[in-house]
């Protein structure tokens, strides 16, 4: 039965549960027309009016007036109103008169006229008018119902596919289904394949790319160095040499970033890391940008902290960040504050350029320009989302500040 269900498309199941709640109505609708409420309501009150005519048999026979209960009035043809003369046997009802409600009957070959007022079928008559609002909203309650029962019965498939989607299962649920769902699930399984492949792709060309850089990288280096010792100590061109040495180690370490980027999270080399130590070494070849500008550089950080996380991703966060913070503060101070697994980098620079956005500055992002901003941020942001930490902006004229929160902390006693 559920295999026979799941070939029927979406579309024929709403169709069919609109249909089956349409032939509902009309039943409905049939069955309220078939009752004449005036009808209903005369043989209502005939039927209560006749239980009142028995007991007047004994007294009219005797000639004594019957007493009636309070709202009731008995006339007989010597006694009745001109205006009740026209109406013949049978119930009546009467719109324009306190007394609502009219029996015409013959007893012992006398003609009789019984009226009672309104008050004691008050209730009943407010029940027979509200037979129409009755229908109206069992209609409405079945509409209610059966929406719900569809909307349950096409979202729950849905609903199942996407958390598949979203855990990454495979392979997904209604793979094998001929309706929507199925070509749904069909169609997210060859675009998550795509994807894979792509990124598989691009995973093996920024790994190759590295590696492919890293020999003439090296070369460059040592050509650098050599240039450097064989230099004299008075050499005008000292500065030179000591600034490609730096540039190459540099991009050494960039391209080490690039190759831990392109493996799987899951396959990262974990170990514990010293913050401290490492922040303070970031500092230390932050100099060079500070030299001859009005900038003080500090750092707070009251207790040493363990993180197990890359050290070289993590190394390679703090460096682009506090690089950028002293390349582009012109006086004023640079501060680091660790407390616990969060660091927050301040300065009194110009703030992110107008092309970044503080809450997303992804160099590939969707519509954003770009002006040539570097790699920077683009790799602290690749290596934050990487490691799954958390890192928040706020940029202004006055300065940016950049807070990381780093997982996975672990206590000086795990590391030995």
């Amino acid at each position: 039965m559920k295999s026979l269900y799941r070939q029927i498309t979406l579309k024929t199941r709403i169709t069919v549960s609109f249909v089956l709640l349409m032939i509902a109505v009309m039943a409905f609708l049939v069955v309220a027309e078939q009752l004449d409420y005036d009808e209903l309501r005369a043989w209502v009150m005939t039927e209560n009016l006749y239980e009142v005519a028995p007991h007047l048999k004994e007294d009219v026979a005797s000639g004594i007036v019957p007493t009636l209960p309070a709202g009731n009035l008995l006339y007989n043809t010597q006694t009745v109103p001109d205006t009740l003369l026209r109406f013949a046997t049978g119930y009546h009802r009467l719109e324009e008169s306190e007394y609502r409600h009219l029996l015409v009957f013959d007893l012992n070959s006398q003609r009789f006229y019984l009226l009672q007022d309104g008050e004691r079928y008050a209730g009943l008559e407010l029940l027979i008018d509200s037979f129409a609002p009755l229908v109206i909203g069992l209609c409405i309650l079945g509409a209610f119902w059966m929406g719900r029962l569809t909307s349950a019965r096409v979202t729950v498939p849905i609903t199942r596919l996407a958390n598949a989607v979203q855990l990454n299962q495979k392979p997904l649920p209604f793979m094998d289904s001929n309706d929507e769902i199925g070509v749904l699930a069909r169609a997210f399984a060859q675009h998550s394949d795509e994807l894979e492949r792509f990124l598989h792709r691009e995973r093996c060309f920024a790994g190759d790319a590295s590696h492919e850089l890293r020999t003439p990288l090296a070369i460059i280096a040592g050509a650098a160095e050599t240039l450097l010792h064989q230099l004299p100590a008075d050499s005008h061109l000292l500065p030179v040499a000591q600034r490609a040495v730096r540039t190459t180690q540099e991009m050494e370490r960039q391209l080490t970033c690039l190759l831990l980027l392109s493996r799987d999270p899951h396959t990262l080399p974990i170990a514990s890391v010293s913050l401290r130590p490492l922040i303070e070494e970031c500092m230390t070849r932050c100099q060079p940008w500070l030299a001859r500008k009005n900038v003080e550089l500090r750092l707070d950080a009251p207790q040493e902290i363990h993180l197990a996380t890359n050290a070289e991703l993590a190394r390679s966060v703090i460096w682009n960040l506090l690089r950028n913070a002293c390349q582009y503060t012109i006086e004023g101070e640079v501060r680091l504050t660790l407390r616990g697994t969060t660091l927050t980098l301040s300065d009194t620079g110009p703030g992110l350029p107008s092309s970044i956005a503080p809450h997303a500055f992804q160099r590939f992002q969707s519509g954003s320009p770009q002006h040539g901003e570097g790699l920077g941020l683009s790799i602290v942001q690749r290596i934050v989302e990487h490691l799954c930490w958390h890192m928040t902006v706020e940029s202004s004229e006055q300065g940016s500040s950049f807070t990381l929160v780093m997982h996975r902390l672990i206590s000086p006693d795990d590391t030995e």
